[in-house]
């Protein structure tokens, strides 16, 4: 038998998400995902809202698509009325679970490329005014 553990509220909070309108009679909700891919929001888990000030841990049932959109199933959310109080709230994690970004990397003939791109710009522009 396996414990869970309620996961700490988030230290550097980002928001990826936000909840929509309920959906059935169920307790399923819309989601509405910033991620570039709409799907890569379930990757990052746990999710948390704010409601009064105070951070809540959502755990989903499960997931799934709907015509053009994403539904989602809290779990200890069973009915349409239940699922309505968490419309519009903010699906936030902690920002230490997203992937770094790569630092860029140029070449000196790339920083010379865009130098001359510029000079060249600049004197085209300078020209036709």
């Amino acid at each position: 038998m396996s414990r869970q553990i309620a996961a700490q509220p988030p230290v550097n909070p980002i928001v990826l998400g936000k909840m929509g309108a309920a959906y059935g009679i169920r307790g399923w909700l819309k989601v509405f995902s910033s991620t570039e891919d709409a799907e890569s929001i379930f990757n990052y888990q746990p999710w948390f809202i704010q409601r009064a000030g105070k951070w809540q841990q959502v755990e989903l049932d499960g997931w799934k698509h709907h015509n053009q959109d994403l539904i989602i199933k809290v779990k200890g959310i069973e009915d349409r009325d239940a699922a309505a109080q968490l419309t519009n709230c903010e699906i936030q994690v902690d920002s230490t679970q997203l992937p770094s970004l790569e630092e860029p990397t140029t070449t000196g003939k790339t920083l010379w490329a865009a130098r001359w791109l510029t000079l060249k710009a600049t004197r085209w522009v300078k020209s036709s005014i």
